[in-house]
């Protein structure tokens, strides 16, 4: 089977960001005047692919008070100005997405990650122009963007998008369980980044229908 719609994740998919959200969540509770979280439990966060706001309530100690209501917005302050440049392309990603395109094929790449962020780290590393859509979690929106898992991300803004594509050529690629699900609650085709950030035993549960341990390997399954 080969697809002609392709959904990336960009957090361990496409890019390294392991470093650059350990950073700013360290940063982020020295902020507050809390407690770092340890290296396990910011390892267990970064491989679920969580949404922000649940990435820090699960960080988030237990009996202590509640976090600012600005715990967002200065993660979000913390990762742009000083961890953005610890991201790093995964191999091959530039020339993987080349060669998509250039094969007739159209690239989205979706995050729960704050777009601005994920615009200008797209941009950066010369991966902006691939895409024909980003997806990411914008708080200036009159619309709130669905998440994933949440199907609607796909519903309501990709299908639209998109209507000449069916569910039968369309391929979610991500690496963590979050992506797989959202595969799953759309009717989507999944290919695991295994390489990634995901817990290996909770994506493998989804019996996604690809595997990949390097993006290059994705090349075979595209129009």
């Amino acid at each position: 089977m080969s697809y002609s719609l392709l959904l990336f994740d960009y957090d361990g998919t496409l890019c390294d960001t392991r470093n650059a959200i350990k950073y700013s969540l360290r940063r982020t509770f020295q902020e507050f005047g809390l407690v770092e979280p340890v290296e396990p439990a910011l390892q267990a966060v970064v491989q679920q692919g969580l949404p922000l706001a649940e990435t820090l309530l699960a960080l988030h100690p237990a009996g202590t008070s509640p976090l600012p209501a600005t715990w967002v917005e200065t993660y979000r302050r913390i990762y742009s100005a000083e961890a953005e440049p610890l991201v790093t392309p995964f191999p091959g990603a530039q020339q993987v997405l080349a060669t998509a395109v250039a094969r007739g094929c159209t690239v989205a790449i979706i995050s729960n990650k704050g777009l601005a962020i994920l615009e200008n780290s797209l941009a950066r590393l010369g991966l902006r122009a691939y895409a024909a859509l980003v997806l990411g979690d914008d708080p200036m929106a009159a619309t709130p963007l669905p998440l994933k898992p949440d199907p609607a991300l796909f519903t309501q803004r990709i299908q639209p998008r998109f209507p000449q594509f069916t569910l039968a050529t369309t391929l979610m690629i991500g690496d963590t369980a979050t992506d797989l699900q959202f595969a799953r609650n759309c009717g989507i085709a999944a290919c695991w980044a295994s390489y990634g950030f995901g817990h290996a035993p909770d994506c493998a549960a989804f019996k996604p229908a690809h595997r990949i341990g390097s993006l290059a390997e994705l090349l075979p399954l595209v129009a």
